[in-house]
């Protein structure tokens, strides 16, 4: 399958040795999809030369003030998007042997089974329904053991969650349309809020068995990141209380104390 339909959301800050080998990857195993990188960190002269060459081929760039966040990141990343799908990456995600998921979650879009289709991260489960009632949202996983609904040599399962590995049909995204909190950095609930969001808006989400991306092992990164990153564990949980949700529930029961995707 030929992958012109597709653009990438790299959001990186800080972890320039992942970005690298990101950048690398995908531009070796998917030379046909486009790069979208969105950086808010420090901006050093490898840096510099890697997204020239990024420009000059016809990829994105966007360079964002310091510590602009996950959701303006976000948000500026899907209003950049000129093809039909983006998937939400991460600049810490192996892509070595991706290529045949992504494949399937195109595939999926391309029949019209879904907005949203989404695979796993290390093949962790994280496939739920959400149920919302008074205020109160709950996380439940979907049984697997049920039949799931199937197109030629792919089975897919809808839900209302993933984990955020997704292929989205760029045309939910936007002003108006699903979007991300541009002022909140990181860990304000910003993922369970999007898919709430998405389900309110009746967009159809699926996981597709059997796609899955790993993240890199160790890496050098910035000293800095670590504080940074840590914010997450704030109590505060804004995105929830935009949309009126009260509490919200994680997958068991527990009250949500997420560290927020990156």
């Amino acid at each position: 399958m030929v992958l012109d339909k597709v653009a990438i959301l790299i959001k990186t800050f800080l972890r320039d040795e992942y970005l690298y080998e990101t950048v690398r990857t995908i531009l070796k195993e998917m030379p046909e999809a486009q790069l979208i990188v969105v950086d808010d960190g420090h901006i050093p002269v490898m840096k510099t030369y890697l997204y020239h060459g990024l420009i000059n081929e016809g990829h994105v760039v966007e360079l964002c003030p310091f510590d602009s966040g996950f959701g303006y990141k976000s948000n500026r990343g899907a209003a950049l998007c000129t093809r039909p799908y983006l998937l939400i990456g991460s600049d810490d995600f192996d892509f070595h042997g991706a290529r045949p998921g992504i494949e399937k979650l195109v595939a999926v879009l391309e029949a019209g089974a879904a907005d949203i289709a989404s695979g796993r991260v290390h093949n962790n489960r994280y496939e739920g329904r959400l149920t919302e009632v008074d205020g109160t949202v709950h996380e439940t996983y979907i049984d697997l053991s049920h039949p799931c609904e199937e197109i030629p040599g792919i089975k897919y399962y809808p839900c209302d969650l993933t984990v955020n590995y997704s292929l989205i049909c760029a045309s939910i995204l936007g002003p108006g349309k699903i979007h991300w909190d541009d002022d909140v950095k990181i860990g304000g609930g910003e993922h369970g809020a999007f898919f709430v969001d998405v389900k309110r808006a009746g967009h159809r989400v699926v996981y597709v068995e059997g796609v899955n991306i790993n993240e890199q092992r160790s890496k050098p990164m910035d000293p800095h990141y670590g504080a940074f990153r840590g914010r997450a564990r704030q109590p505060e949980r804004p995105c929830f209380d935009r949309r009126g949700v009260k509490q919200y529930y994680c997958f068991g029961g527990n009250p949500d104390i997420s560290y927020g995707p990156k």
